[in-house]
């Protein structure tokens, strides 16, 4: 039996701030704001400089209405 991957996007956020056991509170530049379950964060994407950027599942970035994102940098979990 093959193990599910997850379809992540890689993000740049302003910040990305813990606020609870399982949730965090990210905030992208144009000042747009989600709270994003912990276990939807995939880890840093370190090939990003001058911002921080992490990889957070496409599947939860889609309930986010309003939320900024881009969907260009792709990588399966």
């Amino acid at each position: 039996m093959s193990k599910m991957k997850t379809k992540c996007y890689s993000v740049r956020l302003e910040s990305l701030m813990s606020i609870s056991e399982k949730a965090y509170k990210a905030t992208a530049f144009d000042g747009s704001t989600a709270i994003i379950p912990k276990s939807q964060v995939f880890g840093k994407d370190y090939e990003v400089q001058k911002s921080e950027a992490y990889w957070i599942s496409a599947w939860i970035l889609g309930q986010k209405e309003g939320f900024q994102y881009s969907t260009k940098k792709v990588r399966w979990f």
